[in-house]
């Protein structure tokens, strides 16, 4: 075991050249991905101008000063998106070791700024704000991934039934190798962030985090296990997190008594319940005329029911599934095991986004302020976003180029295997033919 143990230890990667000029070629899956997330981010423009006009005019004297500093950083974030798309996905797995402490550094920065709102959770630099969580969590996908992927396996230490694992060996590898050494550095990021405080960045990565090992078979049932255990009593440790004043206020708000809810969501609920199945009509929302707070980020979703109703609001969840399930096939389609757990942590942080930001504008679960991807304002969150869909691109040529260089493998090896057949055929004395050839004589 101790021989099998140091051969599949966890290997250093090494450098390699962050651009490829070739990532192979653009499979139907991937094209059609790319044609889901235009419309997905189409359909937000239209509903991001629709909810912030009235703000922008109100509040900043330019009813299009949203949709213009929108525009502005999704071009930013297609330019992103196009460079990370040939950005060599083994330059990245070299890289996410260093790029954790600079992350680190960022987060224990972000303290160091005057607080907004009572929290402290941007680099400002001029005019310039920077969210420090939003890269945690790119970071965080790039560096679980690769520890994932790198961890032994109970079954590479078993090639044939006969040899067993002690019970020691094995909770050595589930434990302290597939669990505790991928988690091990989320502990210095909760912990910063938590200073901060930022309660919706700790829940998004830690969920994204734990998708991963859960994916990637990190743990086996001990992982699912915990997983399990802490959904159920999430609410219960929240409600002991006294240090955390306003999470405390936004639990006890979170009621099915209307007149107990924080004005926010009672506003969200008011706008969700107008709209009906049809919807008043695209720009005839009343909540967003300053009663719904945040209807241009966290609460945008209230506004694209209010105005679209139930079947506008069930064709972006639609859109969202779709996009999600073929992300997930491109990840499946990767071509190591990195690139795949790489993939699956990107949908994972829009799945877990997406039903975070609408179970809170439906009271599902407490407020907090999570962004509807592609949809809510905010330039950080976008451009990054954006930046991760060029590695899924990325991922998913690299993977078609692995898929044909098999299949050509492939069909060389059954050509040759062919051409061996055809030989020894015709090599091969039929009986019958030589009886035949004999009597003849």
């Amino acid at each position: 075991m101790e021989a099998a143990r140091r051969q599949y230890r966890q290997k250093e990667t090494t450098w390699a050249p962050p651009l490829q000029r070739d990532p192979g070629p653009w499979s139907r899956l991937v094209i059609n991905w790319m044609a889901t997330l235009a419309v997905i981010m189409a359909f937000g423009l239209v509903m991001l101008y629709s909810a912030s006009y009235t703000t922008g005019y109100l509040r900043m004297g330019d009813s299009l000063h949203y949709i213009k500093q929108q525009i502005l950083c999704m071009a930013i974030g297609i330019g992103c998106m196009a460079a990370m798309s040939y950005v060599d996905h083994r330059f990245l797995r070299w890289a996410c070791k260093p790029c954790y402490w600079i992350v680190l550094l960022m987060l224990a920065a972000t303290l160091a700024f005057p607080p907004l709102n009572g929290c402290r959770r941007w680099i400002r630099l001029g005019g310039l704000t920077l969210q420090t969580s939003e890269v945690a969590k790119f970071e965080m996908i790039l560096l679980t991934a690769h520890l994932a992927s790198s961890a032994p396996q109970i079954g590479r230490f078993r090639p044939s039934l006969k040899e067993k694992v002690r019970l020691k060996d094995w909770l050595f590898i589930r434990i302290v190798r597939q669990i505790i050494l991928p988690v091990l550095p989320l502990v210095p990021v909760l912990v910063l962030l938590i200073m901060e405080p930022h309660m919706s960045g700790i829940l998004l990565t830690t969920a994204i985090v734990g998708t991963i090992l859960m994916m990637s078979g990190s743990g086996g049932i001990i992982t699912w296990a915990g997983a399990g255990t802490a959904a159920l009593l999430l609410e219960t440790l929240l409600t002991h997190v006294n240090s955390i004043e306003y999470l405390q206020k936004r639990l006890k708000t979170w009621s099915d008594d209307l007149e107990k809810l924080n004005p926010q969501t009672k506003q969200s609920l008011y706008a969700i319940g107008s709209g009906g199945l049809k919807g008043l009509g695209l720009g005839n929302s009343v909540e967003k005329q300053l009663w719904l707070p945040e209807s241009t980020n966290d609460f945008i979703f209230s506004v694209v029911c209010e105005e679209l109703g139930f079947i506008g609001a069930t064709l972006i969840i639609v859109l969202f599934i779709l996009f999600i399930v073929q992300g997930l096939l491109i990840a499946y389609k990767a071509e190591n095991q990195f690139c795949t757990m790489v993939g699956i942590g990107i949908m994972a942080q829009i799945a877990w986004q997406v039903f975070c930001n609408i179970a809170v504008v439906t009271n599902t679960i407490p407020n907090t302020g999570i962004s509807l991807p592609f949809f809510s304002s905010g330039g950080t969150s976008l451009i990054l976003l954006l930046a991760e869909m060029g590695v899924m691109v990325n991922i998913g040529r690299n993977g078609e180029r692995a898929a044909q260089q098999r299949a050509a493998d492939h069909a060389r090896r059954e050509a040759e295997r062919a051409a061996q057949e055809a030989e020894r055929a015709s090599r091969t004395i039929n009986l019958e033919d030589a009886r035949r050839a004999q009597n003849g004589k």
